[in-house]
């Protein structure tokens, strides 16, 4: 894509390269000599110690940056309780990370909502990286939702030239060449292998290239290793997919230098597991956090109680007696009912965020609804659990329908997050309603039932492992036998392919280990002015890698079922070929079947409603 010589001297690699063409001998390179043995391996290895001091080199200058920023937070006067506790967590951090007796491993940062996770993990992850001459730091996000802010974060920090974002909607993996600036020119090549000392990226990117057999994937395999990788939110690693991702955490850990931090308010319960696939046997895991459960108190913020069966209508009056409140429901139809039933009485003021609206107006709401609850206003806010992870905003109440007790602390998370009431006043109240869930759910709510029962705090870390060890099914460091083995962590049968010799099935373990393997197929919503015109380049056959990563945010992903039914009624139109020549892709054609405020209206697709 791009071979014009100036963009290829914006490579780290071409510089090297031009190095080690010099130690080996210009000319005689140029008449086809080949180098000897001895006089390639001596070359390569004094460039190989030129590369290591210049990484350590860029760490060192980084680590300067995050002490200067740290030193900020810590000699601040007159700082409140809060901000105490805070400076504790960043200041421990920074002492684990230039201790030399915290060598390369597996650590966990255990810390509430609210006690600064970002800085401390990323102050503790350079400190480390400095004393134990690592690479890099690669921080693993679990959803492309909450990513921008902490890149965003980063950036102020360290300087764009130090981050490189790694995502499908990164704003420079959205531009086309013509419309690039130097910076983007650098983060499109250096995405290639992650050539940068801060690489912020998707658990979907990062376990799906360790386990791919693409060389587009596998190009920044080397530079993983010897690197300090930060698992945000790390009780979200995925369950069916669980032991292959342990598997992969160890392999880095223990053969390729690097450091694993498992970064989270609810650390779950994977010891076992780690257990089983050290080679060593037994792990010691350190924790980073200096919190004990009374300094873990001091962050309660909220009380969580849980209030039985709830019709949906009476919920819906619930809510509405609240002039700000945060009800999370499991299922986007739920959702859509219960806004329906706020907005009849306050439409301004009443909000619905599902995946049944794009991306691009869901982020638009979000700023609507921060502005109104800064300003006062009222704002009664229904979502799925698209909004628990890492989205900064601030409500007196919530409301959560009971489901795992990780997305529970989730929920409580987004009430009262700045600490202006006191926790008895800021009420959580777990709901079970009619409706039915998904499949997938009955597991966790069946965990958070048996844990609310024996535990009364369940916000306390005792509860929390209870919680994790239902959900994983883990009794005596072993797997429960109803899940017949590690069958259920290892759902798709990843591991019994793994052999060490030539004959190991790449091509078979890369198309088991899909992280997002549901049957759903995207729906482009021609919203104007930006949508409506990608919509029509899509429409005229003018394909290509960038049109599919600019509509992205104007998608709204549809279950077959609900595809059949939208085709039935002609709601929508099959142009051209997917981004893999294997599917039809789909525009909406039917306005009246989409609204920013409440999404794509599934239920309401009939033949009526059908323009030409």
């Amino acid at each position: 894509m791009f071979v014009n010589t100036s963009n290829r001297e914006n490579r780290a690699e071409h510089r090297l390269l031009e190095h080690l063409k010099e130690r080996l001998g210009p000319e005689a390179l140029e008449n086809g000599q080949m180098p000897t043995w001895s006089a390639l391996r001596q070359a390569s290895l004094a460039m190989s110690v030129e590369c290591d001091a210049e990484d350590q080199s860029q760490i060192e200058r980084l680590t300067k940056i995050i002490e200067n920023k740290a030193n900020q937070y810590l000699n601040k006067p007159n700082k409140k309780p809060l901000d105490i506790k805070r400076c504790e967590l960043l200041a421990q951090c920074l002492a684990y990370g230039q201790n030399t007796s915290y060598g390369t491993g597996l650590y966990t940062l255990t810390a509430p909502t609210g006690s600064g996770k970002t800085i401390s993990s990323i102050a503790f992850a350079l400190k480390h990286a400095h004393t134990n001459n690592l690479q890099r730091i690669i921080y693993v996000i679990p959803y492309t939702s909450i990513i921008d802010q902490t890149v965003s974060q980063f950036e102020e920090i360290f300087g764009t030239d130090a981050v490189l974002p790694h995502y499908s909607e990164a704003p420079y993996q959205l531009k086309d060449e013509s419309d690039m600036d130097e910076t983007d020119l650098k983060r499109v090549l250096a995405a290639e292998n992650w050539n940068t000392p801060i690489v912020v990226t998707t658990a979907v990117q990062f376990f799906e290239s360790l386990y791919s057999n693409k060389t587009s994937r596998c190009r920044k395999l080397h530079n993983i290793a010897n690197s300090v990788i930060v698992f945000d939110e790390a009780q979200t690693l995925p369950v069916p997919y669980l032991r292959p991702c342990i598997r992969a955490i160890t392999e880095l850990v223990e053969r390729y230098g690097s450091t694993a931090v498992l970064c989270t308010a609810t650390q779950p319960e994977l010891q076992p597991l780690f257990d089983k696939s050290f080679n060593s046997g037994s792990v010691q895991i350190p924790e980073i956090s200096p919190f004990t459960n009374d300094d873990r108190d001091s962050f309660r913020r909220v009380t969580i109680k849980r209030i039985g069966d709830v019709a949906l209508d009476a919920l819906a009056d619930q809510l509405g007696n609240h002039e700000q409140v945060l009800c999370v429901v499991n299922t986007r139809k739920k959702a859509q009912y219960l806004y329906d039933r706020l907005a009849q009485d306050d439409a301004e003021g009443s909000f619905c965020l599902t995946t049944l609206q794009c991306a691009a107006d869901r982020q638009r709401l979000l700023s609507g609804i921060r502005n109104r609850l800064d300003g006062g206003k009222t704002c009664r806010v229904v979502s799925t659990s698209l909004i628990e992870a890492g989205v900064d905003i601030d409500f007196p109440t919530a409301y959560r329908e009971e489901t795992g007790l990780d997305s529970i602390i989730q929920t409580a998370g987004r009430c009262n997050r700045e600490g202006h009431h006191s926790a008895s006043e800021s009420m959580v109240y777990v709901f079970s309603t009619e409706g039915g869930c998904a499949p997938f759910l009955q597991q966790s709510i069946a965990a958070f039932r048996t844990t609310a029962n024996s535990h009364s705090d369940l916000t306390a870390d005792d509860a929390i492992r209870t919680y994790f060890k239902e959900i994983l099914c883990l009794r005596d460091g072993n797997t429960a036998s109803k899940l017949t083995g590690n069958d259920a962590l290892d759902k798709y049968r990843i591991l019994p392919l793994h052999r060490f010799d030539e004959n190991m099935p790449f091509a078979t373990i890369a198309k088991r280990f899909k992280l997002i393997d549901t049957p759903t197929v995207p729906v482009y919503i021609p919203l104007p002015d930006e949508g409506a015109r990608l919509c029509k380049q899509l429409e005229h056959g003018d394909i290509d890698r960038t049109l599919f990563r600019k509509l992205g945010k104007y998608a709204v992903n549809v279950w077959p079922r609900h595809l059949e039914k939208l085709q039935s009624v002609g709601a929508i139109l099959a142009v051209g070929r997917g981004k893999n020549d294997e599917e039809d892709c789909f525009i909406l054609r039917d306005p009246d079947l989409y609204s920013s405020r409440l999404g794509l209206k599934l239920d309401d697709a009939t033949a009526d409603g059908i323009f030409v």
